[in-house]
């Protein structure tokens, strides 16, 4: 994700990411949570021995069938190389959903069920979902409430914390290491207009209706990561991405007025008058946005269909988003390994505080820019939300924990698209940017360790320095890099980096592992010097 700050009078490229609304939940029981919630925790409750209770029912909620895992829903949605990846996928997550959207209210309903494999090496006493539009800051202001939850079609106890983002779903038995259930939810959103309004000054758009576009992002609520340290239940952050997830696979029905254009993760399979019906290929992540406005063109990239959505008057800019986006898919595929998705879009969208925000198989870049299309910083937005397609989805990481990971390569990748598209001297112009705002920051006494988590960060209270530090000090690094091991050695390694971690959720070793390895020495004087070193 891309955000432009003033300071400096320059772009500044920033994460900006999920985070989550207040809301009332009248059917979930509550819990207070902790005035400094942990960071990661098994069992996130007031009372760590107390059970979740069971709630009452909702009458009237029809929950859709369970296409299995792997189905040839799931495979029109993968190019053909990749559709033999789902053999090895078969143990993640499924979503089944469907949503009844109220477009003119900014209001919707839905229903999902959730299958859930455990495949971790010890029993799971509860699973934990978050409710990202539920804590403002990104969603600017709204709702997600819970109304319904059932485990094996019993009803289950449920308790909320973490201002209503977690929602803990007690199992009546241990799940255990190998063991497959079903959680079914009823629930339903609102959505803020105009990005919540000057009350809500951190909203980006992304939970959103505004100028006729609505943005669902968050819409549904989303498994947690469970990992070596527990589940994985961080607080929303300001100005980070919130969303950490595992892969999983989505079949979502989405019932809408007709004359909506949607632009989705996955893909159309179905269509019945106002019922849609869409599947993904491996996710993290399942996005919509729509506008009866939308003016959509498209083009083939190597069997992916790129489509461009744009609001009137911007057709023009939509086409140079399009080239941009197909520029930095051919550069990317070549360098770093095949995209397998059929689809990728981009999508103009209303959008303040940030230019452009990253999703699986479809991305967007802020309205602001489309009136100037000739002007770098789109071409920049563009090709740094299409390279999020490789470093956020394709290859996962803890946003919470590491955030330098994808957005670092992101921020590299698109020099390295302006490189082969544009030559030497567009590739050292942008790398002098991230320099000079490297050394402005030395010359305040402000740099930083590159590695950093995002509280920390936050903590500082200075997204400059954030954005400085975690996109334009780690792209210095990989460039400084590259210089050192030469490029054979260094796209050889993201090669490897791409294809032995791909659909999984990678850790720093991971990555500086595969340079050591495609460059047959240790790197550790470049490592400790551009990672884990502030310079005064």
């Amino acid at each position: 994700m891309i955000r432009r700050s003033s300071k400096w009078g320059v772009l500044i490229l920033l994460v900006v990411g999920l985070a989550c609304l207040q809301l009332g939940c009248g059917l979930v029981s509550r819990i207070t949570p902790a005035a400094s919630p942990p960071t990661v925790s098994p069992q996130p409750a007031t009372d760590p021995t107390a059970r979740p209770t069971p709630k009452p029912a909702a009458s009237g909620v029809i929950i859709p069938a369970l296409p299995g895992p792997g189905s040839a829903g799931q495979e029109a949605a993968l190019l053909p190389d990749a559709r033999q990846d789902l053999a090895g996928l078969a143990g993640i997550p499924s979503y089944t959903m469907a949503v009844d959207i109220d477009y003119a209210a900014g209001a919707f309903r839905g229903a999902s069920r959730v299958s859930y494999t455990n495949q971790e090496t010890v029993p799971l006493e509860s699973l934990y979902f978050r409710l990202l539009p539920n804590a403002g800051k990104s969603y600017g202001g709204g709702s997600l409430e819970v109304t319904q939850v059932k485990v094996g079609g019993q009803p289950a106890g449920t308790r909320l914390s973490l201002s209503d983002t977690v929602l803990e779903v007690a199992l009546a038995q241990p799940l255990e290491a190998g063991r497959t259930t079903l959680v079914e939810m009823a629930f339903s959103g609102e959505v803020p207009l105009d990005f919540g309004g000057e009350s809500n000054p951190d909203g980006y758009g992304i939970y959103n209706l505004s100028q006729g576009v609505l943005a669902l992002s968050g819409w549904y609520p989303i498994l947690a990561v469970y990992d070596a340290n527990g589940w994985n239940l961080d607080p929303v952050s300001a100005m980070g991405d919130s969303v950490y997830s595992d892969m999983a696979f989505y079949s979502v029905d989405v019932m809408a007025s007709s004359d909506l254009v949607l632009a989705t993760s996955g893909v159309l399979v179905e269509e019945s008058g106002e019922r849609r019906r869409f599947v993904s290929g491996p996710s993290r992540d399942f996005f919509m946005i729509m506008s009866p406005d939308f003016q959509v063109s498209s083009l083939d990239v190597g069997g992916v269909r790129l489509s461009s959505y744009s609001l009137p008057g911007h057709a023009g800019a939509g086409e140079v988003a399009l080239a941009a986006a197909a520029g930095s898919l051919e550069v990317y595929n070549h360098r770093f390994g095949a995209y397998p998705y059929t689809e990728l879009d981009i999508v103009e969208a209303p959008m303040r505080n940030a230019s452009g925000v990253e999703y699986p198989g479809v991305f967007l870049v802020g309205s602001d820019l489309y009136t100037d299309p000739d002007q770098l910083s789109f071409t920049i937005t563009t090709a740094h939300e299409v390279a999020h397609q490789w470093w956020y989805n394709l290859v996962g990481n803890d946003v919470f924990a590491e955030p330098w990971l994808d957005e670092s390569l992101a921020t590299y990748s698109s020099n390295i698209y302006l490189q082969e598209t544009y030559g030497e001297d567009a590739y050292q112009g942008y790398a002098s940017y991230w320099l000079d705002r490297v050394e402005r920051l030395r010359a305040d006494g402000e740099d930083d360790v590159v590695t950093r988590p995002l509280a920390y960060f936050e903590s500082l209270e200075n997204p400059a320095v954030y954005s400085a530090v975690t996109y334009n000090k780690g792209a210095l690094f990989l460039k400084s890099l590259r210089e050192e091991i030469g490029d054979q050695a260094f796209f050889a390694a993201l090669q490897a980096y791409y294809a032995g971690h791909k659909y999984r959720i990678t850790r720093t070793d991971d990555l500086l592992e595969a340079f050591e390895t495609a460059a047959g020495r240790q790197l550790d004087d470049l490592y400790d010097e551009w990672l884990y070193s502030a310079h005064e």
